[in-house]
């Protein structure tokens, strides 16, 4: 099995803006949908995250051996990460099946190849 990275982005705005109820009702679907997950063995366990939102970030960029911090992420999009975990699948394609059964509110989720070693 190889092991892959999905990185969770949403927009944190128009996540805040909705009822409390419904947040809830999509975080209770996508925690069943990730133990269904993990049982069968494809998010590797106890390897997801959510995150704080982006406004507690801090950006460290190293310019010529010097740190330049900045608050917040380093991207200015309007999605932003807000979640990851650790998938060992046979291949990409594998993940891509997996995540059309994603059961919450919208979100983008970015697949990677994690490196050997």
């Amino acid at each position: 099995m190889a092991e892959f990275m999905m990185l969770i982005c949403d927009d944190e705005k128009a996540r805040e803006a909705l009822p409390e109820s419904e947040i809830a009702a999509s975080y209770a679907k996508v925690g069943a949908w990730w133990q269904e997950q993990e049982k069968k063995g494809l998010i590797a366990g106890n390897s997801g995250r959510r995150l704080q939102p982006s406004r507690t970030a801090k950006s460290v960029r190293m310019e010529a051996a010097k740190a330049a911090v900045m608050d917040g992420p380093f991207a200015e999009t309007k999605e932003v990460i807000g979640g990851y975990a650790l998938v060992n699948a046979p291949s990409i394609d594998d993940v891509v099946e997996m995540l059309k059964s994603w059961p919450g509110l919208e979100v983008v989720v970015e697949v990677r190849p994690v490196l050997d070693g």
